[in-house]
């Protein structure tokens, strides 16, 4: 039987006005907050809370955020979005409610300055590349709607459909190279260079998306060439050429969307995600180094070998784990 869970509900209200060029939408860029800053979003939006209908929050959100009067009633809906993330917490169980009105009171303005750098018409047809992801498949659908779509752009898949979801069909695969002693690094380098196995990770990892910690980017030094990369670190105003960077996991994987998401360290990040992962792909390598960062145990009970190739010394294999579907 399938475990029940508490969804997190949030409704977003898209105001609407006719532009020079067609449609614009009224977005706000995030900080502050915590999640997705820097980045584009709807104007106004927030948690429903106890006791509140969606169209009451439309409302209040509107109010509090922009300071317009919006009618519920005006209110059109543009689209539903079941949402998650692999890490398969709680908390990001969510159900989005996205609302767009061409009718409201007053103009708009930011009332919550340390939760937004600014407000901006854009047109929807020509929506800003920094934008929310999630956020972004329900603005598509309003856009195709409007009539708005891009120039040469295919019809939006949703068109027609106001249920979306996002990050069901998302995995975590962990990738690494681990010493007979466990150790993986001394927590700022790789313990040894091993050119067959950094051909083995650039053939597993080509054309995917690739998720690691600060300290492992510092360690590669720079964007792997054919791979997205998604950076966590702590400190918001870090940047660097080749990087999507997020101040947490569950926003990482957010970014990251409905695809197979090789994680690549560091051992904290490891850590965080092994419980959650449903592959590993490791390097067992026939040294024990110095060094205070190990990988995960693999535990032989929630976790089964499928593949195992030999390599050249002192690489001793590279095998392949999935989770089992049941405990042996």
């Amino acid at each position: 039987m399938t475990s029940r869970f508490q969804v997190v509900p949030a409704v977003y209200v898209a105001l609407v006005r006719d532009g020079d060029g067609g449609p614009e939408v009224l977005l706000q860029l995030r900080r502050g907050t915590g999640f997705m800053d820097g980045r584009w979003a709807h104007g106004a939006a927030g948690h429903v809370e106890r006791g509140e209908s969606a169209v009451q929050a439309a409302v209040r959100e509107a109010a509090e955020e922009l300071g317009v009067g919006v009618d519920g009633a005006s209110l059109d809906h543009v689209a539903t979005l079941h949402r998650t993330v692999a890490l398969h917490h709680p908390l990001e169980e969510r159900i989005d409610l996205y609302t767009a009105t061409r009718s409201w009171s007053g103009e708009p303005r930011v009332l919550e300055e340390e939760k937004s750098a600014g407000l901006r018409w854009w047109p929807l047809g020509a929506l800003p590349e920094d934008l929310v992801p999630h956020e972004r498949q329900a603005l598509e659908v309003l856009a195709s709607r409007e009539g708005a779509s891009p120039p040469g752009a295919a019809p939006s898949a949703h068109a027609g459909s106001p249920l979306l979801t996002r990050g069901f069909d998302q995995t975590l695969t962990l990738v690494a190279a681990v010493g007979r002693n466990g150790v993986i690094g001394d927590g700022s380098s790789m313990p040894w260079h091993l050119p067959a196995d950094l051909r083995f990770f650039k053939e597993t990892t080509m054309g995917g998306t690739l998720l690691m910690g600060r300290g492992t980017w510092d360690s590669i030094g720079r964007a792997l060439p054919g791979r997205r990369t998604i950076v966590v670190t702590r400190r918001r105003d870090w940047r660097a050429p080749g990087a999507e960077v997020a101040g947490s996991l569950a926003e990482a994987l957010a970014l990251a969307g409905d695809t197979e998401v090789f994680v690549a360290g560091g051992g904290e990040v490891y850590a965080q995600t092994i419980d959650h992962a449903s592959r590993l792909v490791l390097t067992e390598v026939d040294l024990a180094p110095q060094g205070s960062t190990r990988f995960p145990e693999v535990d032989p009970v929630v976790w089964r070998e499928v593949h195992r190739a030999p390599g050249p010394e002192p690489v001793r294999a590279w095998v392949t784990w999935e989770r089992r579907t049941e405990p042996a």
